[in-house]
C-alpha cells in the first residue's frame, strides 16, 4: 500500500520544527537489511555520509543509486558487507569503476513498470518496497509545500511508497507547476545541512584549473546554481584524478564543452526530418544536447515539447516562440518534463515559477503510453551503436561492459514509434574510440539490445539518414552503410554480403 498523503493541518509549521533532526538521527531508522533509495541523480549528500558514517553498524543494507556523480564512499571496496548498492536506470562515470569491477549489480527497470510489482501486489514486488527514502527537497512555501526542484523524475513516486522519507533542505531549488511538490505531512524527518560560505577565491582559481580552456566569466555563469559543497567536491575530483581529467568528464554535463564538425553534420541532416507541429523529446549527451544550440529546430514553428529530460536551450525555444505547443495532443500548450536536468542554467532560471512548464512523475511523463498518445511524436536520442540488422545498443560497449544503462530511452522511443505521424530518430557519431565504426555487422558478443530491430526507425550520423522502417535486412544493411563513415564501407559492404546474400 502507498503511504497517507497530505495531512493538511494549520499547525504545519509546528509539524517541520518537530521534525528537524540531525543528519546522524534521521539517518537511525536505517536498520541491516533495509532498502533504501536516493534519487537521480542529486543525491542527497551530508544524509548519504551519514548513512556511510554507520557502515560498521550496518550489514546488507540494499541501496539504490541512479547517475550518481559523488560518492559517500558506498561505492569503495570493502564495503559490500554493508551495503549492496544496486544501480538503477542510469550508471553514469562514478559508479562505472564498481561496476567494470562487478562489486555493484544493475536493474533494467522501466520508469512506468518501475512499482508495477509493489503497486499490484505481486509476490516479486513486496520486498521491493523502499524502507527509506532520502531525497532533497526545497524548505516549505506558505501552504506547508516543498518542491523537488529542477529534478523531479520519479522522486515524488518513491515519496508515496517509501515506509519512511526524509528531506535534505535546500533554499535554492527552484519551484514549477505540474506535480513537482509534496507536503510537509507526507515526509518523517527533515535535515538542513549547515551553511558552507562561498569558494575563496584559490577555490575559484583551482575550479578554472579543471576549466582550463573557459574563462572565469563562463564558468562561473554553468556553475551559479551550484551549492558551494557540491563545487568544493568537483574540486576535490580535479585534485584526485588530475584537473584535465577532470575537466572532460564534467565539462559535457554543464555546458562546458564545443560541439565539432560531426556534431554539426548530424544537426545538419536533423533539421530536415522535423516538421512544423511536432512534439519533441531529445536525449542528453553526445550529440543529442548539441542540436538546438546548434540549430536543428531554429527553422521550425509550433513545436511541443513532451520529454523526460531537457538539454541545453530547450527553454530558449519557447522563450523565442519555436515551441508553443499549440497542436500538442496532451497539455496543449505546456512543455511537459520530469525532470529538467540537461538544461543550463540560463534555462533553469526562465522555468522557475513559471506556467508555460509544467514537471510530471517519471512514471507518467516517459510511460510508452503517454508518449505514445501524442500525435507527430518525434522522439530524439543519442545511442553508441547499431548493427547492420538495426539492433540499437545504447549501454554497453567491447560487449557486455555496461557505460550506461537506459535510462527513459527505450519508452521514449518506442511510444514515439507507435505515435500516429510520430518518428523515433536515434543520433550516432559514426566513429568513437579513435576511430573504430559505430556502424557494425553484428553487435559484438554480450552486448545489450537497447531497442530491438524492430521498433528501429531512423538513424542519422554525420553522413546522413537511413530510414529503417519497412527495410529488409539487406536494405536495412544498404542503407546503413551509405552513412558509416567511408573508411568502413567497404568491409561493411564485404560482411552484409556474408550476413545476408548466398
Amino acid at each position: 500500500m502507498q503511504r497517507e498523503m497530505l495531512r493538511y493541518s494549520k499547525n504545519w509549521e509546528e509539524e517541520y520544527k518537530r521534525k528537524l533532526v540531525s543528519a546522524e538521527e534521521a539517518v537511525k531508522v536505517v536498520k541491516s537489511g533495509d532498502f533504501v533509495v536516493t534519487p537521480l541523480p542529486d543525491q542527497p549528500s551530508l544524509l548519504q555520509e551519514a548513512l556511510v558514517g554507520r557502515a560498521k553498524e550496518l550489514r546488507n543494507v540494499t541501496v539504490s543509486i541512479s547517475a550518481a556523480a559523488l560518492d559517500p564512499g558506498w561505492l569503495a571496496p570493502g564495503m559490500e558487507e554493508s551495503f549492496n548498492i544496486v544501480v538503477e536506470l542510469f550508471i553514469y562515470t562514478r559508479a562505472r569503476p564498481a561496476m567494470d569491477e562487478r562489486r555493484i549489480t544493475y536493474l533494467p527497470d522501466l520508469f512506468s513498470m518501475r512499482f508495477k510489482g509493489f503497486d499490484e501486489g505481486r509476490e516479486e514486488g513486496r520486498s521491493k518496497r523502499p524502507d527509506v527514502f532520502i531525497t532533497p527537497i526545497s524548505s516549505p512555501d506558505e501552504n506547508g509545500f516543498c518542491s523537488f526542484g529542477h529534478t523531479m523524475w520519479h522522486k515524488r513516486s518513491y515519496a508515496k511508497r517509501a515506509k519512511c522519507v526524509i528531506g535534505e533542505v535546500y533554499d535554492n531549488l527552484i519551484r514549477t507547476y505540474g506535480t513537482n511538490f509534496i507536503h510537509v505531512s507526507e515526509i518523517d524527518y527533515f535535515v538542513i545541512p549547515p551553511s558552507e560560505p562561498d569558494l575563496s577565491a584559490d577555490e575559484w582559481d583551482e575550479m578554472y584549473k579543471i576549466f582550463s580552456k573557459r574563462n572565469p566569466e563562463e564558468v562561473y555563469s554553468k556553475l551559479k546554481l551550484g551549492l558551494p559543497r557540491g563545487l568544493r567536491m568537483i574540486i576535490g575530483i580535479g585534485k584526485a584524478i588530475g584537473y584535465e581529467t577532470a575537466g572532460a568528464m564534467i565539462a559535457p554535463h554543464i555546458g562546458l564543452d564545443e560541439p565539432t564538425d560531426v556534431h554539426r553534420g548530424i544537426a545538419d541532416n536533423l533539421k530536415g526530418l522535423i516538421r512544423d507541429g511536432d512534439t519533441i523529446q531529445t536525449g542528453v549527451g553526445r550529440p543529442g544536447s548539441f542540436m538546438i544550440k546548434l540549430g536543428a529546430f531554429d527553422e521550425r514553428s509550433d513545436l511541443g515539447i513532451h520529454t523526460e529530460m531537457g538539454s541545453p536551450g530547450m527553454a530558449y525555444l519557447v522563450k523565442n516562440g519555436n515551441a508553443n505547443g499549440k497542436y500538442k495532443t496532451l497539455h496543449p500548450g505546456k512543455a511537459v518534463f520530469s525532470t529538467f536536468a540537461g538544461c543550463d542554467a540560463d534555462d533553469i532560471e526562465f522555468i522557475s515559477n513559471n506556467p508555460a512548464f509544467e514537471c510530471y512523475d517519471s512514471e507518467y511523463v516517459a510511460n510508452i503510453r503517454t508518449t505514445a498518445m501524442h500525435d507527430n511524436m518525434v522522439a530524439i536520442n543519442n545511442i553508441l551503436q547499431v548493427d547492420l540488422t538495426g539492433q540499437i545498443c545504447s549501454e554497453t560497449q567491447f560487449g557486455p561492459r555496461m557505460i550506461n544503462g537506459q535510462g527513459g530511452q527505450t519508452e521514449m522511443h518506442i511510444g514515439a514509434f507507435l505515435a500516429k505521424g510520430g518518428r523515433a530518430i536515434s543520433l550516432l557519431t559514426s566513429t568513437s574510440l579513435g576511430g573504430m565504426s559505430t556502424i557494425v555487422p553484428q553487435l559484438d558478443k554480450g552486448s545489450l539490445v537497447t531497442i530491438p530491430r524492430q521498433f528501429a526507425d531512423i538513424i542519422v550520423t554525420e553522413y546522413g539518414v537511413a530510414r529503417l522502417l519497412d527495410k529488409t535486412h539487406r536494405e536495412r544493411a544498404e542503407a546503413l552503410i551509405e552513412i558509416a563513415h567511408p573508411d568502413h564501407r567497404a568491409e561493411l559492404r564485404k560482411e552484409a554480403r556474408r550476413l545476408f546474400w548466398p
